[in-house]
């Protein structure tokens, strides 16, 4: 008999078991949107709690400048956007200020680019954006000009970009951009210890975002984070030290062609071309220059080999081609140099050795073709390759570009083409002949596209702006202590420069002391130029004393100050018409009281009381408890005859100054004149 297999029991339904319903769309979207909003939500209370706080720091572009609010400045930590973790502070030009409420009329350019745009080692008044604004001061003498340079030290296509989008509001006519040599090392660059990595659009994303403090305050946390696994796996007590070329190379051995080379200027043409559209959405006319690098007199700074074991047969054949240049036997030194090069393609020693033969041997073509050849295969990027040079010209075909030929201005001012120590002072920053040549160039595109208009005339005399550049002597020695003390470190040599406190002028002068007080940043530049002048007046040099004036007027076109003392120096040069010349033109910024004092004291001098009453008149109402002022305008008057109107002033400077006898004596005569008149009737 079979057993009946017994099928399990379905357990019973009871009162506490619930059926399963699938969720509706409509709640499965809703459940879906919650679980998405919920880190959202979190970001964003993070980011008000930090707001709340405190915490992080917003970096405008600009700020309210100091001494007049009618004016913006450049916000001094503005370079600090691009250096997030060695927290780097590049110097931008301090003395560059524009009116908030544009002229009619007016002329605004922007300057955008690193170091040789920011004008080192000069900056202020040697920028070429500076020499610049005095040459289009002399073509369109009716005009207001402003030129307001951003450049800044060490930075890349990523600051010029991050910039340039943001100055469509402060109405700029023209846009100037002289960029490119520091692509690998600058802040953010592809090589560079300041790198975010090789993503341009993340890394203009962090920019973008970087006002936000939730990422502030993860970087600060990463970056902490950082320092801690330095301190525990790194070696022990080290600290950045160099100069800032030095600490900014990460990669210091590129090879031409190689991924990150090509990877550079890509990220150069993209943050290049955003500029481009940007400004013709904007309609903003741009200007981008060629860049030029001292390629005759500047050797290259790393030898890449493709293989490192040829490097000790290289070597040989190189040895032996400089010795065969020495004793002049260039076609044994050309076929060891053929022999170095089949060893390996890339060492770019070989092909400076190569220029300098072909030089000898009057071949400059060949001698040009091989100078620009080692430039560019130098392993440590710190000049710009051609290829830079192409994108630019490429991006020059853009409608509304216009491509300034810089380094081709710099091959036709140099021997052989080969631009070199006439015009630049170490790898690529130009002397102020370099500087001044620059500003030529920018200057004839902008004249040729009449930018601001038709200029005064075609073509002057550079004699006529070369006056108002402003760079001193003093200026001068700034400019070597500070490419001395570059070019005493690394790159140039491998030992250390010296620090600030140790760097020594052997029997230095009151200049050079000046000079070292203020690159030790005991000084401030105004301070400078102000002890350099009264230096010269106390030699009765009044000549120099003058010039260094003039540079702070140059500079400083807002700041009374250099006006007033360079309008004495000249009053007691009895130069008085120039002193009007430079009294006025203080008073086109301000109604300075001294000013207007000291022009109607000249009138006075002059026996032309009504002009000088004008003026008086304007300084008692802007100090009204001067009493030189008050004398002088009651001088006026009794000159002019208007006696009513001198008596009640002298008389208010007798109840306040009752022991000055030229008031006392023009008392007197006010009194006797209306006595007599008063008995004429």
């Amino acid at each position: 008999m079979k057993k009946k297999s017994r099928q399990p029991k379905t357990p019973p339904k009871t009162a506490s078991a619930k059926v399963s319903t699938p969720l509706s769309r409509r709640k499965a979207l809703l459940f879906r949107f919650i679980m998405a909003a919920i880190p959202a939500l979190f970001f964003v209370l993070l980011e008000i709690t930090l707001r709340l706080a405190g915490y992080g720091k917003t970096i405008p572009l600009f700020k309210n400048f100091d001494a007049n609010p009618a004016y913006y400045a450049i916000n001094p930590e503005v370079g600090r956007r691009y250096f997030p973790s060695t927290k780097v502070t590049p110097a931008v030009a301090a003395t560059d200020v524009f009116l908030k409420q544009k002229p009619a009329g007016g002329l605004r350019i922007f300057v955008l680019g690193g170091s040789t745009a920011a004008g080192y080692p000069y900056l202020y008044n040697g920028s070429f954006s500076s020499i610049l604004k005095a040459i289009l001061k002399a073509y369109y003498p009716g005009h207001y000009i402003e030129i307001v340079n951003l450049a800044m030290p060490a930075v890349t296509s990523y600051a010029v970009r991050n910039l340039a989008l943001e100055l469509a509001p402060y109405q700029p006519d023209l846009i100037l951009i002289y960029a490119g040599h520091n692509e690998f090392y600058g802040g953010l660059g592809v090589a560079s210890t300041e790198s975010l990595g090789h993503s341009r659009r993340l890394v203009n994303l962090y920019l973008g975002l970087g006002d936000y403090k939730t990422l502030q305050w993860v970087g600060n946390g990463l970056l902490w984070l950082r320092n801690k696994l330095n301190k525990m796996f790194g070696e022990p007590g080290q600290t950045p030290s160099g100069t800032l070329m030095e600490r900014m190379a990460q990669r210091r051995a590129i090879p031409y062609g190689s991924s990150l080379y090509r990877r550079a200027g890509e990220i150069f043409q993209g943050n290049i071309g955003d500029v481009i559209e940007y400004c013709r959405q904007q309609r903003i006319p741009l200007m981008i220059a060629s860049v030029a690098s001292n390629v005759r007199d500047q050797k290259p700074f790393v030898d890449v080999f493709a293989d490192p074991q040829s490097a000790e047969t290289w070597q040989e054949h190189f040895r032996a081609a400089e010795t065969a240049l020495r004793t002049r036997e260039y076609s044994r030194a050309l076929e060891e140099i053929r022999r170095c090069t089949a060893l390996d393609s890339l060492p770019a020693s070989q092909y400076f050795l190569q220029g300098e033969i072909y030089e000898a041997l009057g071949d400059t073509l060949a001698a040009y073709r091989a100078f620009y050849r080692a430039k560019d295969f130098d392993g440590l990027r710190f000049r710009a390759a051609e290829e830079i040079n192409r994108r630019i010209y490429e991006m020059g075909k853009n409608a509304g570009v216009t491509v300034v030929p810089v380094k081709e201005a710099f091959e036709a001012a140099s021997p052989q083409r080969l631009p070199g120590k006439s015009l630049l002072l170490e790898h690529l920053h130009p002397n102020l002949a370099g500087y001044t040549l620059m500003a030529k160039t920018f200057a004839k595109a902008i004249l040729e596209g009449k930018f601001p208009g038709a200029p005064a005339a075609e073509r002057l005399p550079d004699s006529l702006w070369l006056p108002d550049v402003g760079v001193t002597a003093v200026d001068e020695e700034v400019a070597r202590v500070r490419v001395e003390v570059l070019t005493r470190g690394w790159p140039f040599t491998p030992a250390s420069p010296p620090a600030k406190d140790e760097y020594r002028i052997p029997n230095a002068d009151f200049i050079q002391n000046l000079a070292l007080q203020f690159w030790r940043e005991e000084i401030s530049w105004e301070q400078l130029h102000v002890q350099a002048a009264e230096y010269y007046t106390r030699e009765k040099q009044l000549d120099l004393a003058e010039k260094e004036y003039r540079a702070l007027i140059h500079a400083i076109p807002l700041n009374s100050s250099p006006y007033l003392f360079l309008g004495r120096l000249l009053i007691e040069q009895q130069r008085y018409q120039e002193a009007l010349a430079t009294l006025q033109q203080c008073l086109q910024y301000q109604p300075d009281a001294a000013a207007l004092k000291m022009i109607g004291n000249i009138y006075l001098a002059r026996r032309e009381p009504g002009k000088a009453v004008v003026y008086l008149e304007q300084a008692v109402k802007t100090s009204p408890n001067d009493m030189a002022a008050i004398f002088n305008l009651a001088r006026g008057y009794a000159l002019a005859g208007d006696l009513e109107r001198a008596q009640p002033l002298v008389q208010q400077v007798l109840r306040s100054r009752a022991d000055i006898p030229e008031a006392k004596t023009l008392a007197e005569f006010i009194a006797r004149q209306l006595d007599r008149k008063s008995g004429g009737r």
